[in-house]
């Protein structure tokens, strides 16, 4: 039997809510493919949104409420999984396990013992579920000294990797995340890495400016009336953090609160206003993309394929057909995975991946010092968890006989 269910489920650092994805596969290990059956936004309640960007502002919490948040947040994702099950009309009986991203408040991984903090209770999924949940893949590629970014890449290359031409694949997420896909090589020779802040500084600029009457900028607007601050965009795009080789990603912190006041206070101090600032930051992703496309790359793909919440900015997608004209680009969409659940679709896979005993990080992308199998399982119903054990027993009955 290689037709299973998989539900993957994932909340990025918008705060937007969690993205819940159920899909059907085929195949095992590396040969594992899916299809969408269907995807899911929950919005997150808006008392538990102004908790968590107080968490991932650097706000003081007590323990106590670290622990309400762990617990609420586990309950959000479990009422996601119902809904996408609901709406499907597909029992959860059928799905094999959960991959679970949890919702990340702090990630270090230059600190000398990194770590990452991902929130949200996995009993709580399986509880409320009866699906046995894989979560945590960041950490073990940490502890292998990797950056723990971005995990799904291996994932990314089942699922979208063509022997006929390079390609990259864009999420313009809250950061701008590059994995370079070659036509030839294997998986082995993926290269990824966070190329640029996307949305968290987008929409941090657009609330910031309108006293947060409009959270962001739908479709561009705004940046579309704008002209671009050039001395400005000069300052950012000589940002040391810019400059580092991958593997690498950014903090939070890095293009968060302050670095917003501060640019707001430049757009200012020079007598310009949103529509200028929101029109420079877009140049700014832009040509950040473009520069590590060229600094990084061996070599210029024939496709980029793109995802997340910035495709549907008109005005940021211009401005990237414009530097890339001979090169095509297209939504996530046309190859069966839409731009929204692509990070969803991801945690699925993994979950695969970890069921199948399958090490999911990859060395050159996140710089670990090898490949290691990733996640955490936590048990679901008793005959759900007895299917899983199955499963994985009768896929490492093979390495027994080797040994």
């Amino acid at each position: 039997m290689s037709q299973r269910w998989f539900l993957g489920l994932f909340s990025g650092e918008s705060l937007a809510g969690v993205d819940a994805a159920l899909v059907e596969s085929s195949g095992v290990g590396e040969d594992w493919r899916c299809r969408l059956v269907h995807f899911v936004q929950l919005p997150f309640a808006r008392d538990l949104r102004e908790w968590l960007l107080r968490a991932a502002s650097g706000n003081t919490l007590s323990a106590r409420q670290v622990a309400l948040l762990h617990r609420y947040v586990g309950e959000t994702f479990a009422m996601a999984a119902r809904a996408v099950a609901e709406q499907a009309r597909f029992s959860l009986e059928r799905v094999f396990c959960a991959g679970f991203s949890g919702h990340t408040i702090w990630h270090d991984h230059e600190a000398r013992y990194s770590a990452t903090l991902p929130l949200g209770m996995a009993d709580v999924i399986a509880e409320r579920t009866g699906m046995t949940v894989v979560s945590d893949f960041r950490g073990r590629d940490m502890l292998a000294s990797g950056i723990g970014f971005p995990v799904t890449a291996l994932v990314d290359y089942l699922l979208f990797h063509d022997s006929r031409e390079n390609r990259v694949l864009l999420d313009l997420g809250s950061v701008a995340t590059m994995v370079y896909l070659p036509r030839t090589g294997g998986p082995q020779h993926v290269i990824g890495f966070q190329a640029a802040p996307c949305t968290l500084l987008l929409d941090g600029l657009m609330s910031l400016m309108t006293g947060g009457r409009e959270p962001y900028d739908a479709g561009g607007k705004h940046a579309v009336q704008g002209c671009c601050i050039d001395g400005l965009l000069k300052k950012w795009l000589a940002h040391p953090l810019l400059q580092k080789k991958p593997p690498r990603a950014f903090l939070r912190q890095d293009f968060g609160e302050e670095f917003v006041h501060q640019a707001a206070q430049h757009a200012r101090d020079q007598n310009r206003n949103l529509h200028d600032l929101l029109c420079t930051a877009n140049h700014f992703v832009t040509e950040a993309i473009v520069e590590a496309m060229h600094r990084f790359l061996p070599e210029l793909p024939q496709r980029i394929v793109l995802s997340g919440g910035g495709v549907r900015n008109g005005f940021l997608w211009r401005l990237l057909e414009e530097k890339f004209k001979r090169i095509s680009l297209e939504k996530s969409d046309v190859h069966g995975i839409p731009a929204d659940a692509r990070q969803a679709a991801g945690y699925a896979g993994l979950a695969a991946l970890a069921l199948d005993g399958i090490p999911a990080s990859l060395p050159a992308v996140t710089g670990a010092t090898g490949s290691r199998l990733l996640g955490h399982f936590t048990p679901g119903s008793f005959r759900n968890w007895a299917r899983c054990l199955t499963w994985m027993a009768n896929q490492a009955s093979p390495l027994k006989a080797a040994a």
